[in-house]
């Protein structure tokens, strides 16, 4: 119940409204039937008495003490609804937040459907801890001490008769809590495999088809299906037979407290009008009792629920700690490495490995090797996109472990071979990355030198034009040149190419390679690549190998070793 305890962090900013409004909400288990039992004891003694005054006095208290109770307890549900929406919309912006801000190797989602799952699903479960799962317990809590105040000054002897039949009630229920509970974490968990499997089949619609893969998409879907019906059916069942009993315990408790009352009352020990007060009463103890059986099997989900989103918020606080630091400085943008190790998590061995290098000011460094090398790993780690505790990289005089994040990415200028686009208009996605307002010009210009201006011309409505969800409108090579021309409005220091003109034909990435080469004398330039020919003019040309660096030096001098890099060119 850690996690649920902590869910409460997003009501405390409203906390007394929100105390308030429980409290009044909570309190219309009792405060009905007080007034119910009130009213009918009156009109009781009114006709026995054969008092017709005696009578609308009953009703006209009853009417009054209604409309009081109605308007308190309107005020609290509007008090408890409103500021359990404000911290679920407080809740949701700081895990989506947090989501966004952990850096890739922390990240706890690192599928798009989970990802979706935990910010929308569980975070609707777990808000429930303090919008559904309390008001109950809080109501059955309030309803037991209550009307059992009011039944023992009634009858001690009622009292204890009524919280016999609770007893009971409380066992009986208690026995529904634990399957009930473990059906709704069984659920979570389905849930989260049902979403994952339905973004893969929307994001992954073009191979299912290409392939034939309608009825494996539809198979893996249904069994995620089966299991959500099998323990809705699970859950149905459970609740029946709780239902049922609730009803019996019903009966159970007007049966006892009319026998035993009636009893009282023919021996004189009870007059009829108290008589008529205590089922109301006697029957909102057991349900009370009964119903902490209920609410604890409701605390269940949204405990599972939080404990899944903290560890999304707990991953973001801790990488947030880390943006806390000093600016990066202005000046001189070399890049010095040493003695870097990483691993990644649940790996067994080192992504890289003791690597130590120096990247002067406006240098042209090439990055290559066979795959798995770690030369992403590398370019990642250097513009921080992992955990940074540990790691000496520094950009001129500024340690990338103590400096503000947002700073020290702002320094670096990305671009992958994803080419990652979005639902915006061209102008938009290449200005994306610019903090301030990108001009006009800026935009043109960052196309012109990313090769892409001839083609965004010609689409339908130019740079206004929309690249549709992931950059479906377009194709491979004009989402990455617009990827390069994002890049460049950037205006960065440091710009680095991680596989960036994979997609390009040679006539494009010979051209991309030319504007690179424009940069060299503005900008300090990191390139990871497989073709080897593109690069022979760096400056300095890594060879890494199984995470460590192999060789450095020009194409020259690295052909002369006649070593790993020379192997590779010529294979």
């Amino acid at each position: 119940m850690q996690y649920f305890r902590k869910m409460f962090i997003f009501v405390k900013p409203y906390f007394p409204m929100y105390i308030i409004g429980v409290l009044l909400y909570s309190s219309q288990a009792f405060v009905f039937p007080l007034i119910s039992s009130i009213m009918e004891s009156m009109m009781v003694a009114a006709v026995l008495d054969g008092e017709l005054a005696g009578f609308f006095r009953a009703a006209g208290t009853f009417v009054g003490l209604f409309a009081v109770a109605i308007i308190l307890v309107a005020f609290g549900t509007y008090s408890y609804v409103i500021t359990c929406a404000k911290a679920t919309r407080d809740l949701k912006s700081r895990l989506f937040r947090s989501f966004v801000n952990s850096n890739i190797e922390s990240a706890i989602y690192s599928h798009s459907g989970e990802g979706v799952a935990a910010i929308n699903t569980d975070a609707n479960v777990a808000e429930s801890a303090y919008s559904n799962a309390l008001p109950p317990l809080l109501s059955c809590i309030i309803a037991i001490v209550a009307s059992a105040a009011v039944v023992f000054a009634i009858d001690y002897r009622l009292g204890i008769a009524s919280l016999a039949v609770g007893a009971l009630a409380a066992f009986v229920q208690s026995r529904f809590a634990k399957p009930l509970g473990e059906i709704g974490s069984k659920r979570l968990s389905v849930n989260s495999s049902s979403v994952k499997s339905i973004s893969d089949i929307f994001s992954g619609g073009l191979a299912i088809r290409a392939f034939n893969m309608q009825e494996r998409a539809l198979f893996s879907f249904d069994i995620e299906n089966r299991k959500i019906r099998i323990l809705s059916f699970k859950q149905a069942v459970i609740t029946m037979w709780q239902d049922l009993f609730t009803t019996i315990q019903g009966w159970l408790t007007l049966c006892v407290t009319f026998a035993l009352g009636g009893w009282l009352v023919a021996t004189g020990q009870l007059t009829f009008p108290m008589l008529i007060m205590a089922p109301n009463m006697c029957m909102a103890i057991a349900e009370g009792i009964s119903g902490i059986g209920t609410a604890w099997a409701g605390l269940q989900a949204p405990s599972v629920a939080a404990g899944r989103v903290f560890k999304v918020l707990d991953s973001g606080q801790r990488d947030s700690l880390h943006n806390k630091g000093q600016l990066v400085e202005d000046g001189r943008h070399s890049i010095t490495i040493s003695n870097l190790n990483f691993r990644y998590q649940n790996s067994e061995s080192d992504t890289l490995s003791d690597v130590n290098l120096f990247i002067g000011e406006n240098e042209m460094v090439a990055f290559v090797g066979a795959s798995g090398s770690g030369k992403s790993t590398l370019l990642r780690a250097i513009i921080g996109m992992y955990d940074r505790s540990g790691m000496d990289i520094r950009l001129g005089n500024s340690s990338i472990s103590n400096c503000d994040l947002v700073t020290w990415r702002r320094k670096f200028a990305f671009v992958d071979q994803s080419c990652k686009l979005f639902d915006m208009t061209v102008a938009e996605n290449i200005a994306l990355g610019v903090t301030d307002c990108a001009t006009t010009e800026l935009i043109i210009e960052s196309a012109t030198r990313a090769s892409a201006i001839d083609f965004i011309n010609a689409l339908p409505d130019g740079f206004s034009t929309s690249c549709g969800e992931k950059g479906a409108s377009l194709s491979g090579g004009q989402k990455q040149r617009i990827a390069i021309a994002r890049a460049l409005c950037r205006k960065a220091p440091v710009l680095v190419f991680d596989e960036a003109t994979s997609a390009l034909d040679a006539e494009s990435e010979r051209a991309i390679m030319e504007t690179i080469e424009n940069l060299r004398n503005e900008h300090t330039i990191l390139i990871a690549t497989h073709n080897l020919q593109s690069i022979a003019s760096a400056d300095k040309i890594v060879v890494m190998d199984n995470g460590h660096i192999a060789e450095v030096g020009t194409h020259d001098e690295l052909m002369k070793k006649a070593g790993l890099y020379a192997t590779l060119l010529l294979h």
